[in-house]
């Protein structure tokens, strides 16, 4: 059966090992009081970054940029440009937020949480264990809110320099309409390959 080829970024799947799957979401800021938040439309799915004034933001670029990732971000927490509280599953940008108040979003954080995502591109099981980038990591739908990001199936490499890359692939959704080798859609299982809670550069972790 062919793949049912619809991204939607990066979904929680489940923990790696047989722990109890608690899907490691946490809430971090996006705009403080006297901080704006980002501008740029954050969608349910896309990978997110810390940033060096204790927020969060999209990633740098389409294939996931150089800054080591803190999750994928899920939904948050405003208050909109008439006073009203909302849950979105995405954040609109800071000129859509009221401005001067807190914002919160729910991020999937955790080091060792395992997402589903759709490749762009046929994908074998021989790329199990190789690492690969993201294709489109910052565009979204901008009526459902969800990310239509994917993994880049041409970067996919295990060689010297893939450490570089954002996720490890892991396996693949053995399941009816996303099972075909052969063609675009087939669902990879992967972990944030370079996490900031893990990142390591000479064996010193280093902040943002």
């Amino acid at each position: 059966m062919a793949n049912i080829d619809a991204a939607f970024g990066l979904r929680p799947y489940k923990m790696l090992g047989e722990g109890a799957n608690t899907n490691g979401v946490s809430t971090y800021k996006i705009q403080l009081t006297g901080t704006a938040g980002t501008s740029s439309v954050i969608y349910e799915g896309s990978p997110v970054i810390p940033t060096g004034d204790g927020l969060i933001n999209i990633v740098g670029n389409a294939n996931g940029g150089t800054v080591p990732l803190l999750g994928v971000f899920l939904g948050c927490n405003y208050i909109d440009l008439l006073g009203n509280p909302v849950f979105d599953n995405k954040w609109p940008g800071t000129a859509a937020v009221m401005a001067n108040t807190e914002a919160t979003a729910l991020v999937a954080s955790h080091p060792d949480q395992l997402f589903l995502i759709n490749c762009d591109a046929a994908a074998g099981d021989d790329l199990v264990h190789e690492n690969a980038n993201l294709a489109t990591a910052t565009s979204g739908n901008a009526n459902s809110g969800i990310s239509t990001a994917e993994l880049a199936v041409s970067t996919a490499d295990e060689g010297s320099g893939s450490d570089v890359l954002n996720l490890r692939i892991i396996g693949f959704e053995d399941s009816p309409g996303n099972d075909d080798a052969t063609a675009a859609g087939r669902l990879a299982i992967v972990m944030l390959n370079n996490h900031f809670y893990r990142y390591s550069t000479n064996g010193t972790n280093q902040g943002i």
